[in-house]
């Protein structure tokens, strides 16, 4: 993606986001589990929100700078051992946590490494905090899931 224009790059961010609000609309008319469906509605409000702030970004006007990369929080990469499965009528808490922090996981790394191309600090600025949010929910989900799942064993 390194030689995409700044506008392709943040109509795929955008795409990706709409891609996953939609995911998690249609998973809510899906799984039958209350607790599923309310953690979904959670997700898919947190993507809108996501979609929305790149559409509203101003890309006119964006300068060439570089700026440092900061340090992200700490992920327990809980999600690297576990295996996704779609969501389906039958689908558990358990896994639609799973296949959550697999989404969570890959917005993550599309935003970081897509940070790590621009050259615009304000673009840069924008994915770092996506990258930042994405991978804040991913070890929500993951601390969520620890909690929950983990404490039945």
């Amino acid at each position: 993606m390194a030689t995409n224009t700044l506008r392709e790059v943040m109509d795929t961010a955008i795409q990706q986001e709409k891609d996953a609000y939609e995911f998690y609309l249609h998973a809510v008319d899906v799984v039958k589990d209350p607790g599923a469906k309310v953690m979904l509605k959670e997700f898919a409000e947190i993507e809108l929100k996501h979609k929305i702030k790149l559409e509203n970004f101003e890309l006119s006007g964006i300068g060439d700078e570089h700026h440092t990369v900061h340090h992200p929080q700490h992920d327990f990469n809980i999600s690297q051992y576990l295996v996704d499965k779609e969501i389906t009528p039958d689908s558990t808490v358990q896994g639609v946590m799973i296949h959550a922090m697999k989404r969570e996981e890959s917005a993550y790394h599309f935003y970081n490494d897509m940070a790590k191309v621009v050259t615009s600090i304000e673009i840069k600025n924008l994915f770092e905090a996506l990258a930042a949010e994405e991978l804040s929910h991913k070890v929500r989900i993951e601390t969520e899931y620890d909690d929950v799942i983990y404490k039945e064993f």
